[in-house]
């Protein structure tokens, strides 16, 4: 089976532009990668990285109003999403796909109660009269954690754990056979977060389902990921396997991202932080996009965009350097 056979899905130059203010917004810019089923993949990067915007552009929910492209191409299951009709695609949101989204309260339907909620996607897409999707939504809601006795409350009854624990119930209540999480703990404390990636893992074991995660938590991505993907201005600036990405990080946007973290092994009086700030999506520079923040950052990364170059089995860096440059921020002969 090649490569394309065993992928769930596939992306290939994935590009999102907005228009806001008369100013055309590059959010993603030729982003490439695919997945396997039952396996994770990490898209990590700063706020404004354009990672949202690639989960949006799977799922074909990108605002209207405001987008002004979308190019390339998406491949789910021998399925092109970009170009299949709208009531083809809706047949899959749901149902195949599905997406935890950042914020539970914007997630959630304030007005009815969150068993209603859960069971409402079961009758769409898994043909339940009201009574079964009912009693498969409390059962989901137990899966996650929630007894039965609340499942008739409403979203403002809950904590914050616990709504997150709700949308996740909703996304996987039709067994999706991919999973969208768009940074599922960051509103939520330490433990709670923990508990969350515990269910999301165990979930996706029994399910086999294939997970996009969409964090800038390191430590969840070392945890729970196959293959991390670095996003910076809409680009893929690194890829790899967990493994390649975090010993041998080689782009120096993801050095500085491991040099911002606390480390315990080492007596440091301050950490390192990446200096400057992002570009802005309406004028982006000629060349490397990080070029201007970059410690190394040569003559020709300034003059012209920079390609990908393979540096492991399944690692590539869009890096003039190559990955010539270590952890610790030196260029390796």
């Amino acid at each position: 089976m090649s490569n394309a056979e065993k992928n769930l899905i596939s992306v290939e130059d994935l590009v999102v532009e907005y228009h806001s203010g008369g100013e055309t917004i590059h959010a993603v810019n030729g982003v490439s990668f695919s997945l396997e089923k039952g396996k994770t993949i990490g898209l990590v990067g700063e706020t404004g990285a354009g990672k949202t915007s690639i989960a949006k552009a799977i799922l074909r929910i990108l605002p209207d109003h405001a987008t002004q492209a979308v190019r390339g191409k998406i491949n789910f299951k021998g399925q092109e999403l970009l170009s299949i009709p709208e009531k083809e695609m809706c047949a899959l949101r749901g149902k195949s796909i599905s997406m935890i989204f950042q914020d539970p309260m914007t997630a959630l339907n304030p007005v009815k109660p969150v068993v209603e909620q859960i069971a409402e996607g079961l009758r769409r897409h898994q043909n339940m009269s009201k009574a079964q999707s009912i009693q498969g939504a409390i059962k989901m809601l137990e899966t996650v954690g929630i007894s039965e006795d609340r499942a008739y409350e409403y979203p403002h009854q809950f904590s914050g754990g616990m709504k997150q624990r709700v949308v996740i119930a909703i996304a996987l209540a039709c067994n999706p056979e991919l999973l969208i999480a768009d940074e599922p703990t960051t509103a939520l404390d330490v433990t709670i977060q923990a508990q969350v990636m515990d269910l999301m893992k165990n979930l996706q074991k029994e399910l086999g389902t294939a997970l996009i995660l969409i964090t800038h938590d390191l430590g969840v991505v070392a945890e729970v990921c196959d293959y991390v993907a670095v996003v910076y201005a809409g680009q893929v600036v690194e890829y790899g396997s967990r493994e390649e990405v975090f010993d041998h990080p080689s782009h120096p946007y993801t050095v500085g991202l491991f040099g911002a973290l606390p480390d315990l092994s080492k007596n440091v009086h301050r950490l390192s932080p990446v200096e400057g700030l992002p570009p802005d999506p309406s004028n982006l520079p000629e060349g490397c996009s990080f070029a201007p923040r970059c410690p190394r950052a040569l003559e020709g990364c300034r003059k012209a965009p920079v390609g990908m170059s393979k540096i492991g089995d399944t690692h590539i860096v869009r890096c003039l350097l190559d990955g010539k440059e270590d952890s610790h921020g030196t260029v390796r002969d």
